[in-house]
């Protein structure tokens, strides 16, 4: 029964194994049995920080009622997305493409070939409006497949004919061509990206989402291009000081929340992601750099905006750092690493309700201000409520407070701190995703650099260390995706996303802590990830070879992720993964031929962003920043100086630009100065002195 989840790596499935439902786990026994049985498969797809996957578990798969109902006609299957992406993005098509939506929990009803003959989400224990109870809908498809048996099959076969068209058309973006300069394709972008800025922040309405690739690759317009400089800024600065200062943030112990359900950036769905953290960590540790430099060259009130965007992204990375050691790290002793996520929910008087951790009653509010009242500020803090856990409140800042108010808002956090002490924490997800530690350690990497943080170091270290001992098989050269209490899943092969993910992660650790064997390492994830491209059209595919389910109902047309989202997508993580390698190979004087083909891979595998910059740019912003980098006059840096101030403002804002960096005393020039000679593949210009010099090869397009 059900026991076949208690020993999951999933957190999720463990979660279903209590339940009367004759769970099986994603795999091939589960629609055999389907086969030899002749019914249909549910399969009952979701993550462990699910708030509404959660509540469909209590009020459905809980009833015994209901539990009989699935255990006699169908055979029930419960997927963790998370463990199972490629799964996960194929049902979400025909989800969407059957009822306009999706999301989580995602309910697939399927032949036993996997094909899907219905779907929806979240359904209600009694029926909601429109919505059906999801007994009736398990009597329903009960009743088709008895009576309907040869219209399920048409309609089966019509909706994986309509996949494979989706699946063909998202392949072809792929090859889309344009002849405009990735200069002229990121201005475009750049265009978009101002104009649909809210004044409150986002490029959306409401649920708000950070758009954290996007805003990556939009800090290089205020650098790159100078008369465009104040325009990025503002752009870039409306997005980050409603991220930073609003309830997307955990003010009181750091990290942040997937996305706020209110225009306002006020209130938080309450689950914390690794993947949405580290992407955030590496924004942030860029922001610090470069509104610091922006400042500099700003007077006042945009100098001081810039100023306080510096601080407040340097707090929020220290934040996310003091979170993933804290919150995420698991305790195993032999192999530490990122746990996936922590829980939407947690327990309040012996319920489950979202953000009980995370909020404050009017009483507790009172009981943590009322020893401050006389000192705290006005017009700083914000207790917004919380529609759906009244009469409590999520915690936030309105503005960025002053010098000589930093120390009552510290102590005011270690009040709600020592508060939350006495909680119960939301559950940990455990399981270690390959992928997901990748954009971590790279993240961590790059903040150790660009914030002088050695702890962020040791903790990519730390991490790196373990999931390339625990997950990385060496005998067969593959990743695990997925690794849980130091035990991989090896059956569970990474995708693309996950090689790629964690090649960059190993590069970025090699640049910051020397060890040549990390570049090693990711040279060898990147030796299997060309597996993943198609040998006759070049394009990548998420996996080398799809399941036969999923292959059926994509009518064998390969899985292709070819946009950003809350990732970024697998093929311009990939061509980045190449860049990368190869611009270190530049800088480090080991140039070569295999390098110099990853870079043109790299170019062709993102050349799509050129054509779809004017109209997608946030979708494509990742394989957009990869044509800057590849397409840029300068790839890497020589300095004169390496452990000056000046030489490491240089160093970090290249870094923060995507380029390497390496040291040679031997350049000509006065030694008060740093000397810095641009150069590109083996091809070395004339150095210019200084922070002034560098910026003035960004002013006449010889920069990044």
């Amino acid at each position: 029964m059900a026991q076949r989840l208690a020993g999951s790596s999933s957190q999720y499935l463990r979660q279903h194994s209590h339940q009367l439902v004759d769970w099986f786990p994603y795999g091939d026994e589960a629609f055999e049995q389907a086969r030899l049985r002749d019914v249909p498969v549910m399969l009952s797809i979701g993550y462990a920080a699910c708030h509404w996957c959660h509540v469909m578990s209590h009020e459905s798969f809980d009833d015994p009622e209901i539990a009989a109902l699935l255990n006699e006609n169908f055979v029930a299957i419960k997927v963790d997305r998370e463990e199972h992406p490629l799964v996960d993005d194929t049902y979400m098509l025909a989800t969407q493409a059957l009822t306009g939506a999706g999301g989580w929990p995602m309910t697939i009803f399927a032949l036993p070939d996997g094909r899907t003959v219905h779907a929806g989400t979240y359904y209600p224990k009694t029926p909601r409006g429109k919505t059906p109870s999801f007994r009736q809908v398990l009597n329903a498809v009960h009743e088709a497949w008895e009576t309907k048996r040869d219209s399920l099959e048409e309609q089966a076969q019509m909706l994986a004919a309509h996949l494979a068209e989706l699946g063909s058309r998202q392949s072809s973006l792929l090859s889309l061509q344009s002849q405009q300069p990735a200069e002229q394709a990121f201005g475009a972008a750049l265009d978009r990206w101002v104009a649909a800025t809210k004044p409150e922040g986002g490029f959306t309405p409401a649920p708000k989402f950070p758009p954290t690739w996007a805003l990556k690759t939009l800090w290089r317009a205020v650098v790159t291009t100078p008369d465009r400089a104040a325009e990025a800024f503002a752009a870039a600065a409306t997005h980050l000081e409603a991220m930073f200062l609003g309830g997307l943030q955990d003010h009181v112990d750091g990290g942040f929340a997937r996305y706020c359900v209110d225009e306002n950036w006020s209130v938080p769905h309450f689950e914390k992601m690794l993947y949405d953290n580290a992407g955030l960590l590496s924004l942030a540790a860029r922001t610090s750099v470069l509104a610091a430099e922006f400042a500099r060259k700003s007077e006042g009130e945009i100098a001081q905006r810039a100023q306080n965007l510096a601080w407040l992204a340097q707090r929020s990375a220290q934040g996310i750092i003091d979170f993933l050691n804290e919150e995420l790290l698991t305790a195993s002793s032999a192999a530490p690493a990122f746990a996936a996520s922590l829980d939407a929910d947690s327990s309040r008087d012996g319920r489950q309700i979202e953000g009980a951790y995370y909020t404050f009653s009017r009483e507790e509010i009172a009981l943590v201000t009322d020893p401050l009242i006389q000192r705290l500020p006005k017009g700083l803090l914000r207790f917004a409520p919380v529609a759906e856990d009244p009469q409590n409140f999520c915690f936030s800042l309105l503005r960025v407070p002053e010098t000589n108010e930093i120390g009552v808002l510290h102590e005011l956090r270690d009040a709600m701190r020592t508060l939350r002490r006495s909680r119960i924490m939301p559950v940990r997800d455990e399981k270690v995703i390959a992928g997901w530690n990748g954009l971590a350690i790279e993240a961590l990497s790059e903040a150790a650099l660009l914030l002088d943080q050695p702890e962020a170091l040791a903790l990519a270290e730390k991490a790196a260390t373990s999931v390339w001992t625990m997950q990385w098989d060496e005998n067969a050269g593959r990743l695990a995706r997925v690794s849980f209490a130091n035990r991989a899943e090896h059956g569970n092969e990474g995708t693309l996303q996950d090689y790629a993910a964690l090649a960059l992660g190993f590069l970025a650790l090699g640049q910051a802590s020397g060890h040549k064997q990390w570049a090693e390492r990711a040279s060898r994830l990147l030796g299997r990830a060309a597996d993943f491209v198609d040998p006759e059209t070049g394009v990548p595919r998420d996996a080398v070879q799809a399941d036969a389910r999923i292959a059926a109902q994509r009518s064998n047309i390969a899985a292709v992720t070819v946009l950003d989202d809350a990732l970024p997508a697998s093929g311009a993580l990939y061509a980045k993964a190449l860049a990368m390698h190869a611009l270190q190979s530049m800088a480090a004087g080991d140039y070569t031929e295999a390098d110099a083909a990853d870079l043109e891979s790299a170019r062709v595998l993102s050349a799509h962003a050129l054509a779809l910059a004017s109209d997608a740019p946030t979708q494509v912003a990742t394989a957009l920043e990869v044509q800057c980098i590849v397409s840029s006059p300068v790839q890497y840096l020589a300095l004169s100086q390496w452990d000056s101030a000046e030489a490491k403002r240089v160093r970090s804002v290249a870094l923060s630009l995507g380029l390497n960096v390496r040291h040679d005393p031997s350049l000509p020039g006065a030694a008060q100065t740093v000397q810095i000679q641009p150069c590109r593949e083996e091809l070395c210009q004339m150095p210019v002195a200084g922070m002034d010099g560098l910026f003035s090869l960004f002013a006449s397009g010889k920069g990044a």
